[in-house]
C-alpha cells in the first residue's frame, strides 16, 4: 500500500507553494502589468481565492494522489488534470473579466502549473531527505 503524506508534509508543500503563487502573481500582474486584474471587488477577491488558496490546494491534493498512484502513467496522467484543471479556471477567469491578458499567453500559465508541480515534487523528495539525514546523525 502506497504511504499518504503526513500533515506535516501536507502543510510544508502547501506553504511552499502558496508563497511562489503569491510572489509570481505579484510579479507577473502587479510589477510587470503583463495582465490586468478586475478592480470590481467581487471579481479581485476571486482572483485571491484562485492564487492564494486554489492553486496550492491543487498542487497538494496532485501531489497525495501522485503519491497514491501504482503506475507512472497514472501519475503523469494525475498531473496533466491538475494542470488542465488549473487551466480551465485561468480561462474561466478570462471569461468572466477576472483578467485579461496584455502581454500574456496563455501557454505561460500551462508552463507556471507544470513547473508548479515539478517544484512540489522534488520538494517533498528535498523536505524528506532532510527528514532522514536528521534521523541517520542522531
Amino acid at each position: 500500500m502506497k504511504k499518504q503524506l503526513t500533515l506535516v508534509e501536507n502543510t510544508v508543500v502547501l506553504l511552499l507553494i502558496m508563497v511562489i503563487s503569491i510572489n509570481w502573481s505579484w510579479i507577473i500582474f502587479e510589477e510587470l502589468k503583463l495582465v490586468v486584474i478586475s478592480q470590481e471587488p467581487v471579481n479581485y477577491t476571486a482572483y485571491l481565492i484562485h492564487r492564494s488558496i486554489t492553486v496550492p490546494l491543487i498542487v497538494v491534493i496532485t501531489i497525495n494522489l501522485v503519491k497514491r498512484m501504482a503506475t507512472i502513467h497514472r501519475a503523469w496522467l494525475m498531473v496533466v488534470g491538475a494542470v488542465l484543471l488549473q487551466f480551465v479556471f485561468v480561462l474561466l477567469g478570462r471569461f468572466f473579466g477576472i483578467s485579461h491578458s496584455v502581454h500574456w499567453n496563455l501557454t505561460y500559465d500551462l508552463i507556471y502549473f507544470a513547473v508548479l508541480q515539478v517544484i512540489a515534487h522534488y520538494f517533498l523528495k528535498y523536505y524528506r531527505h532532510l527528514g532522514r539525514r536528521g534521523v541517520e546523525r542522531a
